[in-house]
């Protein structure tokens, strides 16, 4: 009996010489690239940024879970709070940006979620010219149904600020302090 013959796992010297020439073209095209780098906006221009996490309203008001409902759920998921046992779809919200009294965004943001039920995330740059401006911000809900008129929850932020070339300004929203400017 003879011993089987095994191929040579060994790659052939073309292959590493065309790894070693693929991989310098690569690496050359890199540093060709690095010296020349790409810029998004202009260096030169101001940016305001607003960034939101929100949990609005419920449409319906007054969907709370039985306390049967809550007893079969798991331990760690029972609502802490009787607002928290609340289920069902919440609002819309409504983001309007005002810089010097010219509206440049005015938008509609979903809850997240399948079932629409989670919380609203929101995330906008706006290019503006540096300087002196006044900034006006409002984060809405849409009013739920069957509430009354105007009973909508609503913040708004009014501030002038000066925002220097090539920086950003940015608007924060949280639910313990509503607008603020960074």
């Amino acid at each position: 009996m003879s011993a089987p013959v095994l191929e040579s796992r060994r790659p052939a010297a073309g292959r590493l010489v065309g790894f070693a020439l693929l991989l310098t073209a690569v690496s050359l095209g890199l540093c060709v690239f690095s010296a020349f780098p790409w810029t998004g906006s202009d260096p030169g221009a101001a940016v305001v940024r607003i960034a939101f996490k929100h949990v609005a309203a419920f449409e319906h008001a007054g969907l709370a879970r039985s306390q049967e409902e809550i007893d079969k759920l798991p331990r760690h998921m029972r609502p802490t709070s009787p607002e928290r046992a609340q289920t069902g779809r919440r609002v819309d919200t409504y983001l309007t940006v005002a810089v010097n009294g010219r509206v440049l965004l005015d938008l509609r943001y979903r809850p997240g979620g399948l079932r629409h039920d989670g919380p609203t995330f929101g995330y906008e740059e706006l290019a503006v010219p540096p300087g002196r401006r006044l900034v006006e911000v409002t984060l809405a809900d849409r009013q739920p149904e069957g509430a009354p008129e105007g009973s909508g929850r609503r913040w708004q932020l009014k501030e002038e600020v000066d925002i220097a070339p090539g920086r950003a300004l940015l608007v924060e929203f949280s639910e313990e302090t509503g607008l603020s400017v960074r």
